[in-house]
């Protein structure tokens, strides 16, 4: 077997976990307003568990409920929440893993609509993200605290829990008091570093009194704050080493806060950046220490362990894209794994497809989050499928289709698969969306869909194929609106530039849209040393981009010198430049080499009306041009239904 290291066992504390795989805490959205787990959430952890993850790591838990993040956390503050967790360990145990439950408590991160108190932390700041006053905790509030959070653990034991996590990252109310940021105070709690670690000391020791030594306990901090003031690499190497002096059996080295950004990553973070932290904190350290930052191949998982870089890996949104990460790589089923591309579309407190699209899932595997719900059912009645489109779309639902037991071929013009998906690999650092096609064909192959390449279909052929059923995934083309001077058999599309059509160096460009599209043609092209400016007509530039994801790429087209104009309605297309009205003025912006139009796609569904089969679906861009989030949860669901 391949990649061997991360199947080797290893200890937290007297705890043997059989794998290095651990499921860190994220936030699934699943849990009820009775800060309960829902049935789903159950499914969904116990999903990653029977996926070969050793170690399970729970969403946030408060230990209070004035310390809540959210008005769905799930509590620990009192015995009534015991039965709950219960079917949860049960759940994980039944599928041969180990799990952890994280104690939480916001501080001055809460809002008090959620908590309906005053917000309280360390000291008197207020948290940038909701400017709401905080007040700070008196000394005796914080030792009060401490025994809550020791008595939450003791709660996770009596459920069948294997250990806790000490929550001290993320600008959460224990790193509050270990950042120099935040903690103001002149107590014991305040000042060196020993005082502002007193409080995870504190907790850490008293949950090992009353839980008992073989109860193991991690501590998970930030290695960089991003934020003035804030805990660096070297303030989480302290903390580290204080960690393990107070008792604590594992370090997990995560990264960022609520206020700094960055506590989950996009795609324009490189796999594995965050590791340097993990083993600059392994050198300091005797204890496990588990690394986490956008870990998505099993090769750099392997790396990482086998070099010593880290203990185990922390796989975060990889393991909300595919629960099954371990279980592939161990069977040497690497080709199937659903690669995390970072894209944030569906993972990160983003809206679903539709009303049953709720909780946490993945653009590119929408059956994440759904463990309850969507279930593989073979056909009682083989239809012959004819699918027109090897797009995301049209593979998505062939492949789910065939698995189920019907007939499948998809025919495709080009000779490869992917459509404009694939050009969405092109611009930078997004070169991980490719690994979805390929995915998604590797499944194909597997249960058993033909494919065929440079197969231009027409209505004479597709109805001669007698498909009981016909989906058509066709696809979008560019949008091209009837602006003056547009010279539609001669203009130069983004589509042209991103698959290779059109090389332009050197030159002064002008793109007609700033949507995404447009926004990322132009990232390319900085790689070209040309000199670019973006008109909209939009006040936003790449206004439906993931809030993270738009900031991190308005600051790289910043740092390339792209000049943005919003506001912008063109009038009409010079030889070199344009017409247009901003701001209630006409402008004429003139001197350019090159005018690229990037104004959006229209469905492109030629097909339809000359079919005769008696089953006809549109599905995707060929439906209605949206996002591949859209479009592939759609072929899902079709898949699932035929």
């Amino acid at each position: 077997m391949k990649y061997t290291n991360l199947f080797e066992p290893i200890n937290i504390g007297q705890l043997t976990i059989k794998n290095r795989f651990v499921m860190p805490a994220m936030d699934s959205g699943t849990t009820t307003s009775e800060h309960l787990f829902s049935d789903q959430s159950i499914a969904y952890f116990a999903a990653r568990a029977k996926g070969g993850f050793g170690l399970i790591i729970t969403e946030y838990m408060a230990v209070v409920p004035e310390g809540i993040g959210n008005p769905k956390e799930v509590g620990l503050w009192d015995d009534s929440f015991i039965p709950n967790i219960s079917k949860l360990s049960d759940a994980v145990h039944k599928s041969n893993g180990k799990i952890f439950a994280q104690l939480h408590h916001s501080g001055m991160m809460c809002v008090q609509k959620n908590t309906g108190v005053q917000p309280a932390g360390p000291s008197a700041i207020a948290s940038a993200n909701y400017l709401e006053p905080v007040r700070e905790y008196s000394t005796k509030e914080v030792y009060e605290l401490i025994e809550k959070f020791a008595q939450a653990a003791q709660r996770t034991k009596k459920a069948g829990f294997d250990g806790v996590e000490v929550h001290g990252a993320h600008g959460y109310l224990i790193a509050q008091f270990l950042s120099t940021a935040t903690n103001k105070r002149v107590d014991e709690f305040g000042g060196s570093y020993d005082n502002r670690f007193r409080f995870a000391r504190l907790i850490i020791q008293r949950v090992k009194t009353l839980c008992g030594n073989d109860f193991p306990v991690l501590f998970r901090l930030s290695a960089e704050e991003f934020m003035d003031g804030g805990c660096t690499i070297d303030d989480a190497i302290i903390y580290a080493s204080l960690a393990q002096d107070a008792g604590a059996d594992a370090i997990h080295v995560s990264t960022g806060t609520g206020v700094g950004g960055n506590i989950v990553t996009p795609l324009y973070f490189d796999p594995g950046f965050n590791i340097d932290n993990a083993t600059k904190i392994k050198a300091n350290v005797s204890i496990p220490v588990i690394g986490v930052g956008r870990i998505n191949d099993p090769a750099l998982a392997n790396q990482i362990i086998t070099s010593g870089r880290a203990d185990m890996i922390s796989l975060g949104r990889q393991s909300v894209c595919d629960p099954e990460f371990p279980n592939k790589i161990f069977e040497e089923r690497t080709d199937e794994i659903f690669k995390c591309t970072g894209c944030m579309q569906r993972c990160y407190y983003s809206k679903g497809y539709d009303e049953s699209d709720v909780g946490i899932s993945c653009m590119i595997n929408p059956f994440s989050g759904k463990e309850s719900d969507w279930k593989f059912i073979n056909t009682a009645v083989k239809k012959k499928i004819v699918v027109v489109g090897a797009g995301p779309a049209g593979l998505e639902v062939a492949w789910i289709a065939a698995k189920r037991g019907h007939d499948v071929s998809v025919y495709e013009k080009n000779s490869t698969p992917g459509g404009n998906y694939r050009l969405a690999a092109i611009p930078p650092k997004k070169q991980d969306l490719a690994k979805t096609i390929h995915t998604y064909t590797t499944l194909c192959k597997k249960h058993g869909v033909e494919l065929h390449y440079d197969y231009e279909m027409t209505s004479k052929k597709l109805n001669s194929l007698n498909g009981d059923v016909v989906i058509l995934s066709t696809g979008s083309t560019p949008l091209l609106p009837p602006i003056k001077g547009l010279q539609i058999d001669d203009c130069i599309k983004a589509n042209d530039i991103l698959d290779g059509t059109k090389v332009i160096a050197n030159q002064n460009v002008l793109i007609i849209g700033g949507g995404l599209v447009g926004c990322e043609t132009a990232e390319f092209l900085s790689g070209y040393h040309n000199n670019i400016s973006i008109v909209d007509m939009e006040s936003q530039f790449a206004k439906d981009a993931v809030k993270r994801s738009r900031a991190v790429l308005m600051e790289r087209l910043q740092h390339n010198n792209v000049s943005m104009y919003p506001n912008t309605k063109v009038l009409e297309i010079l030889k070199d430049g344009i017409k247009a009205i901003r701001d209630d003025n006409e402008v004429t912006m003139n001197g350019f080499d090159t005018v690229i139009i990037a104004l959006g796609s229209k469905a492109y569904n030629p097909l339809e009306e000359s079919i005769q089969a008696n089953e006809v679906y549109v599905i995707g861009d060929a439906k209605i041009a949206r996002d591949a989030k859209a479009a592939i949860y759609e072929a899902a669901k079709l898949g699932l239904s035929i």
